[in-house]
């Protein structure tokens, strides 16, 4: 077939193009379904019990949520380190005595070790000063005072004070105080549910078809020669008498020269001619998937809440 009347959209155009490109999105829509029932066969045999069909009446009943039961220590009360010198009442009687209080100023708590401790003063009209304890903080003594610091009626400027004593207590440290726990929690809000997603497909087809013709001429020329030169003499000498003794003898003799020359010739001339056409053809489909954890469908996300609203936390019944 000669290169001029090749035509490379022939060859193009037999290539089925159809089961090329769609043979591999076809596959890839088949794993995408498959992923999802794999999705479905995981979260029912994992996150739930087996049915159950009633013999009598062949009623089924879909099984419930499977819980994994724990038990664990809960802390019902923290540890209370011991605490000593808190400031456990006041002394407010000449606070209460004071008639003329229209404003505090202040209240210092006159302390050595003491510290944190937080008593606060409010003038209660006809009553006086009252005295609240709002913390009783650490390290006071019954030697401590308490100072108050008040503006009088009488000269709203004028700064008067009034002293108040205390009493303090010490408490022991109070240890932790535990209780056994049973926690019920649906399994399915504990294990990773698999949503396959194929994000993106990448179908890379290449089709190389090389063309080509071909020409060889070969031509061979042999020749040869040979000479060939021979020389031949003969001859022959004859004497004698003819029966008598003669004083004259008869003799005669002869003579031949032979020469022969060969020359030879021979010549050979051959001319080959080998034509013909070549095409090859390649051909390479690469398919590149690219697939994620998709995220979970807003179905499965409303069951999953429902199931951590049924987590239980109960008391272990000794």
């Amino acid at each position: 077939m000669a290169i001029s009347n090749y035509d490379p959209g022939q060859e193009l155009s037999s290539i089925d193009f159809r089961s090329m490109i769609g043979g591999p999105l076809t596959s890839v829509v088949e794993a995408q379904a498959q992923a999802a029932l794999s999705t479905v066969d995981f979260i029912k045999s994992v996150g739930f019990e087996p049915d159950t069909e009633d013999e009598t009446t062949g009623e089924v009943t879909p099984g419930g949520p499977v819980y994994v039961h724990f038990k664990y220590p809960k802390q019902v009360s923290p540890y209370v380190a011991a605490k000593n010198g808190i400031i456990d009442t006041v002394d407010a009687a000449a606070a209460n005595a004071v008639t003329d209080a229209d404003s505090i100023a202040s209240v210092v708590i006159t302390s050595s070790s003491g510290t944190t401790a937080n008593v606060v003063a409010s003038v209660n009209g006809s009553n006086g000063i009252d005295l609240t304890i709002q913390s009783g903080g650490e390290g006071y003594s019954a030697s401590d005072t308490i100072t108050i610091s008040y503006n009088s009626t009488a000269d709203p400027s004028a700064i008067e004070t009034v002293d108040a004593t205390l009493t303090v207590r010490n408490d022991d440290a109070i240890p932790a105080n535990f209780e056994e726990m049973k926690l019920e929690v649906p399994l399915l809000t504990m294990v990773p549910i698999p949503y396959l997603r194929v994000d993106e497909v990448v179908i890379d087809f290449n089709a190389k078809i090389n063309s080509m013709e071909y020409r060889r001429v070969g031509s061979a020329f042999k020749a040869s020669s040979s000479f060939s030169l021979k020389n031949k003499t003969e001859g022959s000498v004859t004497a004698g008498t003819s029966g008598i003794t003669s004083l004259f003898a008869k003799a005669s003799s002869s003579l031949k020269f032979t020469s022969t020359a060969n020359f030879k010739v021979s010549a050979s001339y051959k001319r080959t001619t080998k034509q013909g056409s070549k095409v090859e053809k390649a051909y390479q489909l690469g398919v590149n998937v690219k697939a994620s954890q998709d995220e979970t469908p807003g179905g499965m996300e409303k069951i999953l809440n429902i199931l951590e609203d049924s987590i239980i936390g109960l008391p272990v019944t000794q």
